[in-house]
């Protein structure tokens, strides 16, 4: 047996997303002075691997606190995406716009059908993690689009969905990112309109919709081509909205180490193998009225001479 942590580490200096606070560590007590050692830590709910609630989009969502302990664990899958939409795949170097984030679509993610009929937690691998780090983390990652999200919503063994980027739409255009080991809070540098447009739009949300298909049938129907941080929130909307939610864990890395599913060339419908699945374990600290958090996500994988039971 296996634990693969699929974690990014926190230190100062790590980049945080547009407008989020950066991460500081600053101790309150030390040996020299106090005979021991106590840390005051600043850090945003957002921030490297976390998971996001459906409070973080909707004014009476729930909050990770009301979740029980076992929804953050199950039987996981990962499907390997990359060849697709990864850093050298021809749909990323071929685009003819490249202000528009390369984006799956529900094509690509029909053939691994069987495993959202069974799976609880599918992550979905597209080779971004390399850039986990770095401000070009931020910038122009593979993306998903409304139309997916509305396949995903209706897979009712799915409660969490796993990704290797930062968030589920990259916004267009080239966005700064706050470095702390460049910029201060009081300096760093992004555009004033995108911060206030990302703050207005994380508290004047409506309420949650029953189901993701009763949300305004205007907002859902935004087209392919049109992604943009908007589409980042509809899509947040669509899996965090729906009864029950699918959660979002964001900003997963070493997933080249876990055992994974690929695409079939020629499209055809792959059915689950024991021989791929492990189990997650992704659990964030109990903090009342939590929209989001920072997990420390393992991976329990058996070895192939373990017998399953």
């Amino acid at each position: 047996m296996r634990f693969l942590d699929l974690s990014q580490p926190i230190n100062e200096g790590i980049p945080v997303y547009p407008g989020d606070p950066l991460f500081e560590s600053r101790p309150f007590a030390e040996h020299e002075t106090d005979g021991f050692h106590g840390t005051r830590y600043v850090v945003g709910s957002h921030l490297g691997t976390h998971l996001d609630a459906p409070f973080h989009y909707f004014l009476d969502g729930e909050t990770l606190d009301s979740f029980p302990a076992d929804f953050f664990f199950g039987q996981a899958a990962c499907l390997n995406l990359a060849p697709l939409v990864g850093l050298d795949s021809p749909r990323r170097r071929d685009r003819a716009d490249r202000t528009r984030p390369v984006a799956l679509t529900v094509e690509d993610l029909a053939p691994f059908e069987p495993i959202f009929d069974a799976t609880p937690i599918v992550i979905l691998r597209v080779g971004w993690s390399s850039r986990a780090g770095r401000p070009e983390y931020y910038d122009d990652f593979p993306s998903l689009s409304p139309d997916v999200c509305d396949w995903l919503a209706d897979y009712p063994a799915l409660r969490i969905l796993g990704l290797e980027t930062p968030s589920l739409v990259a916004t267009s255009g080239d966005p700064a990112i706050a470095s702390g080991a460049e910029q201060s809070p009081a300096t760093a540098k992004f555009d004033p309109e995108l911060d206030e447009f990302l703050r207005q739009d994380r508290v004047a949300l409506p309420s949650v919709p029953a189901t993701a298909q009763e949300s305004d049938g205007e907002e859902l129907a935004r087209p392919l081509d049109e992604l943009e941080l908007l589409g980042d929130a509809e899509c947040h909307r669509i899996l965090l909205g729906r009864r029950p939610p699918i959660l979002i864990l964001e900003g997963l890395v070493n997933l080249e180490s876990l055992p994974q599913y690929d695409r079939p060339a020629d499209g055809s419908s792959v059915a689950p193998d024991p021989s791929r699945a492990f189990e997650l374990a992704c659990q964030p600290l109990l903090i009342f009225g939590a929209d989001g958090c920072p997990v420390r996500a393992v991976a329990r994988v058996e070895t192939p001479n373990e017998n399953r039971s």
